[in-house]
């Protein structure tokens, strides 16, 4: 049975109408796993890019039945580096929102940005409006393997499966 088929089907697929923006892909089954990525690249519901599937297959391996992808900021690129120089707020406070109401108390949520976070200075003050406006949930965030030497939480494209551990937000 393969990764896509042990998950469950209801899916979740948040985006702006110019497809230029996602908020939230995925699946919602009874214990889902919540993953932070720097930005959306091009996954959607029926094609998996490659840090789709690894976010998948550790989700499996770790006892989780569903998995929702979610980004510290929203627009879509391959590259990181094709980043918009300057923050789109509109877009960011939409990314709050589809965030606040997607992610349930108690949920467990999955840190795996890498340094990719540094490559916008906009993007560390996007994780601190994340951080501030989900602390009233109640959640166990967590990361796999050791912190970048960065200090940054690994991004799943370069890890190999382990079990998740604490991780406090700075």
């Amino acid at each position: 049975m393969t990764v896509r088929n042990k998950l469950k089907i209801t899916k979740i697929y948040l985006k702006s109408q110019d497809n230029k923006y996602r908020y939230a892909l995925g699946t919602q089954g009874g214990k889902i796993l919540y993953c932070f990525g720097i930005n959306p690249s091009i996954a959607t519901p029926e094609k998996d890019d490659p840090t789709m599937k690894k976010v998948k297959s550790f989700a499996c391996k770790s006892g989780f039945d569903s998995v929702v992808m979610l980004n510290i900021y929203p627009q879509r690129a391959t590259n990181p580096n094709y980043l918009s120089n300057k923050i789109n707020l509109k877009e960011h406070k939409k990314n709050l929102q589809k965030i606040m109401s997607i992610i349930k108390n108690g949920s467990t949520v999955w840190v795996a940005w890498g340094n990719l976070i540094n490559k916008r200075s906009y993007l560390k003050d996007c994780l601190i409006q994340i951080k501030n406006k989900l602390a009233t949930k109640n959640l166990n965030w967590v990361k796999m393997g050791e912190l970048t030497k960065r200090g940054n939480p690994r991004h799943p494209l370069y890890l190999k499966y382990q079990s998740f551990s604490e991780y406090i937000i700075p």
